[in-house]
C-alpha cells in the first residue's frame, strides 16, 4: 500500500467516523418502546414545574458521557475525539482548520481544538435533550428519583433519574426483555396492543406502591450509571 492511498484511507475512515458516532450517540436513546403506562407516574403524586436544586448539577460515567440536570432540562451530553494531519484536513469536506481552531464549514461552530506538531486532534460534543417540560411532559419526584414522562397517543412513556447516594441512574422503559423483568416479579396490571396475532406493545396500570416497587428493580436493558462530577 502506498503511502498516498493510506492517507486517502485514513481522511475517510476519520469521516466515516464522525457519522457513526453521530449514528450511535442516537442508538443510546430508546426507541419504540415496548412498554407505556395509563397515567403519568407515579399515581397521586404532585407534578413539579421545575428540578429542586439539590437535583441539579453534571454527573458522568466518563470523559465523554455525562447527564446534565437544570431546573428545566436533561441533556445527555457525549464527546468524540478525532485526530488528523493538517494536509487531511483539508480534505475534510464538512471541516476547517483556521487559527488553530477545527470549525463546522456549514455552521461554523467551533470545535475545543488541540495541536501538537502537524497532529491536529478536535472533540465533537452532541446534546441531545431528554427532558424539557415540553406540553406533552409532565415530572414528578419520588423516593429521591425524578420520574420523566411524555404523553404519546393518550399512554406515557416513563424515564427515571435515581439518586444514590454513590452514583446516579438514568433508566429507559422499556423493552420486551424489561417487561418480562416487570411482569415475572411485580405482576402489574396490563393491557396489550395486538396486531396481527403479535403484542406491539403494553400499557401498564400500577398503583403507587407497585411504582415503588418496580423503582428496586435492577438489570434492565436501558439503564446507565452517572457519577457525581
Amino acid at each position: 500500500m502506498t503511502l498516498q492511498i493510506y492517507r486517502k484511507m485514513k481522511t475517510k475512515i476519520i469521516f466515516f467516523g464522525i457519522i457513526v458516532m453521530l449514528f450511535s450517540c442516537k442508538q443510546e436513546q430508546l426507541r419504540n418502546s415496548y412498554i407505556y403506562f395509563n397515567e403519568p407516574q407515579p399515581v397521586n403524586v404532585e407534578t413539579v414545574n421545575s428540578f429542586p436544586k439539590k437535583y441539579i448539577g453534571t454527573f458522568s460515567r466518563d470523559y465523554s458521557n455525562s447527564l446534565k440536570i437544570e431546573s428545566k432540562y436533561v441533556l445527555k451530553i457525549n464527546i468524540n475525539s478525532f485526530d488528523a494531519t493538517r494536509k487531511q484536513m483539508d480534505s475534510l469536506p464538512e471541516l476547517e482548520f483556521r487559527n488553530n481552531i477545527v470549525y463546522d464549514k456549514a455552521t461554523q461552530k467551533a470545535y475545543k481544538t488541540f495541536v501538537k506538531n502537524d497532529t491536529i486532534q478536535w472533540e465533537i460534543e452532541q446534546l441531545d435533550t431528554l427532558f424539557s417540560f415540553a406540553e406533552n411532559e409532565t415530572a414528578k419526584i419520588y423516593k429521591s428519583s425524578l420520574i420523566l414522562n411524555k404523553a404519546i397517543d393518550g399512554n406515557y412513556l416513563v424515564n427515571i433519574i435515581k439518586f444514590d447516594f454513590l452514583s446516579n441512574k438514568y433508566l429507559q422503559l422499556g423493552t420486551r426483555k424489561d417487561f418480562t423483568i416487570i411482569n415475572n416479579l411485580l405482576k402489574i396490571p396490563f393491557d396489550a396492543n395486538v396486531e396481527n396475532s403479535d403484542t406491539t406493545f403494553v400499557v401498564l396500570k400500577p398503583s403507587r406502591s407497585d411504582f415503588r416497587k418496580l423503582l428496586r428493580l435492577d438489570g434492565f436493558e436501558y439503564e446507565k450509571m452517572y457519577y457525581f462530577k
